[in-house]
């Protein structure tokens, strides 16, 4: 075979707060699969999700498009129940119908939640097909099901070069842990582990630290402040904290398994020469940073998500590219481009494999980001968020260098005005482009 394969593997909710495949985080989490693949390959620091929410993400993963353009401006089951259908579109390329045409064998293993988006194209589905938010545990139930077909597929003696998708559900079973009730019973109800100040967990270590910026208050048009999920949050104790942030931290860790796992058959197979691996994720999770949980608004724990990309003799091995700032809708043209496959055109997201071998590029010195209140740009070592919040307009400005906790909008303030005009001026620019106004 002389085209590359592909293995991309996706997990969910995925903060690189706790873990960023460098090996160094605050919280005593250990990942040697992320972090082999970064010492084998490239990793992005500056790489952020097009919608931190997971249908619209994923959508954006296999159709290069915003999620303006895609259609998916939410989680599809709102429109599946509504109106018995995904509100998608059925005249534009995807990355599998994509791959397929270009003669590679297709498979997909693992959480879809993409409206269909990342199955099309798609010939072989291994145990089962799951395309869903994910409920109490879910993950912890099938990831394992989803990563032994994977490698059994690896194992497979291909004639064709081929494309895989791992999509991994966790860590997103942090979703019901604590307050999110089913049959009034939590995940935390089935985890004997940090229930007082004097009980270790993982490796016999003391509960992780919170982040150092979990009692920093919300900035005003972050979030919908009133949401009932937000409330429940007002009784959280310390102690709640803290096995909210253990529970993440293990659910991390057995999801770096699942990818070690992986990168163990692609070598053991003899195909790592000829196989590119990525790895990304579709947004993070705020893991009690401004007391909060979960994801979709624009904080970095939220907003930014994993990117680290491997192909040996291709790509540099340990190299680290700090400046272009990417996303989720350059995934599908920048792994055709890999592949030295044409990118269709129409495309919102553009191909940074120019990135991937260590070139420098200006094409990514901006990114932009949406959900259901408004849009971040990010820029140099700004992001700046404009949104709508229950009626009341917001402009918020973080300087990331000076501010990297997120913890003072200095929108408009002295020595800022005239990035903040700047900010403004670029996200109007950018909307003009795309057709968002």
């Amino acid at each position: 075979m002389t085209q590359p394969n592909i293995v991309l593997i996706i997990a969910d909710q995925w903060s690189t707060r706790v873990a960023d495949g460098s090996g160094q985080n605050a919280f005593g989490v250990q990942t040697p699969g992320i972090d082999r693949l970064a010492s084998e390959g490239v990793r992005f620091t500056q790489s952020y999700s097009s919608f931190p929410l997971c249908g619209p993400a994923r959508a954006s993963f296999f159709t290069g498009l915003m999620p303006h353009n895609h259609l998916m401006i939410d989680n599809e089951e709102i429109y599946a129940h509504r109106d018995g259908k995904y509100p998608t579109r059925s005249d534009i390329a995807t990355m599998g119908a994509t791959f397929k045409q270009a003669g590679y064998s297709t498979a997909y293993f693992g959480k879809e939640h993409a409206g269909d988006y990342g199955w099309d194209g798609i010939d072989e589905f291994g145990s089962m097909k799951y395309s869903a938010g994910g409920m109490l545990a879910e993950g912890s139930a099938y990831d394992q099901i989803f990563t032994r077909d994977a490698i059994e597929y690896i194992r497979r003696d291909h004639k064709r070069p081929f494309y895989m998708t791992l999509s991994l559900i966790n860590p997103h079973d942090i979703c019901k842990v604590l307050g999110g009730k089913v049959k009034g019973a939590t995940f935390a109800d089935a985890i004997f582990f940090c229930r007082d100040d004097d009980e270790l967990y993982l490796r016999n270590q003391k509960r992780p630290d919170l982040p150092s910026n979990h009692s920093a208050p919300v900035t005003p048009g972050m979030i919908r402040h009133k949401d009932y999920m937000y409330e429940e949050l007002e009784a959280f104790t310390e102690n709640d904290w803290k096995r909210f942030l253990a529970t993440y931290c293990l659910l991390v860790e057995k999801t770096d398994w699942y990818i070690e796992l992986v990168l163990d058959a692609v070598k053991n197979a003899g195909l790592e020469e000829n196989t590119i691996v990525l790895f990304t994720t579709d947004h993070g999770e705020m893991m009690s940073s401004h007391q909060l949980i979960g994801k979709t608004c624009f904080y970095e724990e939220s907003a930014k998500t994993m990117m680290l990309v491997k192909h040996p003799s291709k790509i540099p091995a340990n190299h680290v590219n700090e400046e272009a700032l990417v996303g989720t809708i350059d995934l599908m043209p920048t792994m055709l481009d890999l592949c030295d496959l044409p990118v269709p055109d129409g495309l919102d997201g553009n191909s940074f494999n120019t990135a991937c071998y260590g070139q420098s590029s200006n094409e990514f010195d901006q990114l932009v980001s949406s959900n259901p209140d408004g849009y971040m740009i990010r820029f140099e070592q700004y992001k700046y968020v404009q949104s709508t919040v229950y009626d009341e307009p917001y402009q918020i400005l973080f300087d990331l260098e000076k501010d990297p906790d997120e913890t003072q909008n200095v929108f408009g303030h002295e020595g800022y005005t005239a990035v903040s005009q700047q900010a403004v001026e670029r996200l109007k620019a950018w909307q003009k482009q795309v057709h968002t106004q």
